[in-house]
């Protein structure tokens, strides 16, 4: 299993995920990334700059990167998709 963090950017501000997620397989990190999204779908609802979002992942030893746009997740959030 691989520990991978999963920090929330807008605009400039970046929220660090401090705690990590253990993943069995690296393919999770998308499911992972889908479930955050949901989480965070009221507040890109209510605050439009929250919708150009970004999810950064990183495993512990940062040498895997990933910037996943929130709207990748658009099923995730209802006003994403008109």
């Amino acid at each position: 299993m691989s520990c991978y963090y999963f920090h929330f950017q807008v605009g400039s501000r970046l929220i660090r995920d401090t705690r990590g997620v253990e993943l069995e397989e690296p393919h999770e990190i998308i499911t992972c990334s889908a479930h955050i999204a949901g989480l965070l779908k009221r507040r890109a609802c209510r605050e439009p700059e929250w919708k150009e979002a970004i999810i950064h992942v990183e495993d512990k030893e940062r040498r895997f990167s990933l910037f996943l746009p929130i709207a990748r997740f658009a099923e995730a959030i209802p006003r994403l998709q008109a």
